[in-house]
């Protein structure tokens, strides 16, 4: 577990609490009035969002390998500073691999609990992640170049979603979008229609900032995935081929999993000058399908970032 010396355990009687998890790695066990959640301090990974009577918002694999220095499988995996393969580098980069510091954790008024989290020892950049427990769940990925020269690089909160059946969700938000479709390799116009799963899907969406909707009948639920900061999008099944090539992964777990990823990837990679930040925030409810008053989640819950870091400590 790693360590952490008692005058700085930021633990809040019935709300924080530290302890070890699997493969003896720190995780940060967080409850509020309406929800529930579990953060690794490996990667910052969000391991379990839950609202209180309600099924898992966020799909995690049984067969995850919860090794020292190993990425987690499912939850909410931070993808910094590059998105994909890289020729002798972990794929995905290396903030979801290493142990992130927990700076502080803070009680809000309304039950809400925030823990800011900081990746330590980057050259060139100052990285912080804020997790806001609510009866929604909010992350924000807040990076700062400190050098002297244009930084470049990739985000990306790469979600993993519960769903009862993936072959009977539908995705929405994303009709007449194009997109670079990764297995086939191909650029597509888009389409109309509402996304299904009916095969293995890896979808990139460039130059798209929508709200995207995940409409599970199975599990009687809308997930609503809000961003701001965010240019691209990804969706991602794995479905049975890929699925029995994945040692950390169940055969038959794609039937009960979809990612849909927020970030800046590809075309859509930041630029950052000097002493500039970037932030990237997701927010993410859930609510009954075909709720009669169930309102667009931008009008319930304004996506409000912070600009730096000197305001996020405020």
């Amino acid at each position: 577990m790693t360590a952490m010396s008692d005058s700085n355990r930021p633990e809040i009687p019935g709300h924080v609490t530290l302890s070890e998890g699997p493969g003896g790695l720190a995780r940060v066990l967080v409850e509020t009035p309406s929800s529930s959640a579990e953060i690794y301090l490996q990667g910052a990974h969000v391991t379990r969002f839950q609202k209180k009577g309600g099924e898992p918002l966020l799909f995690m694999s049984a067969a995850s390998d919860y090794g020292p220095g190993k990425p987690i499988r499912g939850g909410v995996p931070i993808i910094f500073p590059w998105f994909g393969a890289r020729e002798g580098l972990p794929a995905h980069g290396f903030a979801r691999t290493v142990a992130w510091d927990l700076l502080e954790t803070t009680l809000l008024t309304d039950g809400a609990v925030t823990l800011r989290f900081r990746l330590p020892d980057v050259e060139f950049y100052d990285v912080e992640y804020l997790v806001t427990v609510a009866d929604t769940l909010s992350l924000e990925l807040v990076v700062r170049n400190t050098g002297s020269h244009p930084a470049v690089f990739e985000t990306c909160l790469h979600t993993y979603f519960q769903v009862a059946a993936a072959g009977a969700i539908s995705i929405t938000g994303l009709e007449h979008a194009r997109y670079l479709d990764k297995i086939a390799g191909t650029e597509e116009p888009g389409s109309p229609d509402p996304i299904r799963i009916a095969a293995e899907v890896e979808h990139v969406y460039p130059d798209s900032a929508a709200t995207v909707e995940i409409h599970d009948p199975g599990l009687k639920r809308v997930i609503q995935i809000a961003k701001s900061g965010s240019a691209s999008t990804v969706v991602w099944n794995p479905w049975i081929a890929k699925s029995s090539r994945m040692p950390d992964f169940g055969d038959d777990e794609f039937t009960e999993m979809v990612c849909v990823e927020s970030g800046n990837v590809g075309p859509n990679q930041v630029t950052l000058p000097p002493g500039e930040c970037a932030v990237l925030k997701v927010v993410v409810s859930s609510g009954e399908l075909g709720e009669a008053t169930w309102v667009s989640f931008k009008k319930r819950y304004p996506l409000t970032i912070a600009h730096c870091f000197t305001d996020l400590k405020t």
